[in-house]
């Protein structure tokens, strides 16, 4: 029973070095850290969502000039085939070129 009385003890150290007893929180107590470290976690969550979804647009290649040039190739097969005159193609042209 002493060796159980002295292992306790000894584990028990640390907890009694602190005369004015065992403080982790170190005095910040529990308020302002308790109330934004979850907002920071969401902040940081956020921002890493964010930059995911920036860098997979990123990837796909989706911005105006694709789409603009996608559509300059529709506008130039359909005057080629005939289906719109050559004033409508200028038009058209000016509009999609900007």
């Amino acid at each position: 029973m002493k060796r159980l009385g002295l292992a306790l003890a000894l584990f028990a150290q640390p907890a009694l070095a602190d005369p004015e007893g065992y403080d982790h929180t170190m005095n910040w107590g529990y308020g302002a850290g308790m109330m934004f470290g979850p907002v920071l976690w969401l902040i940081v969550l956020g921002l890493i969502v964010a930059a995911i979804i920036w860098f997979v647009r990123r990837m796909e290649g989706t911005t105006h000039v694709g789409k603009a040039s996608a559509a300059l190739t529709e506008l130039d097969l359909r005057f080629a085939r005939g289906e719109i005159d050559a004033d409508d193609y200028t038009a058209r042209k000016k509009l999609l070129i900007g």
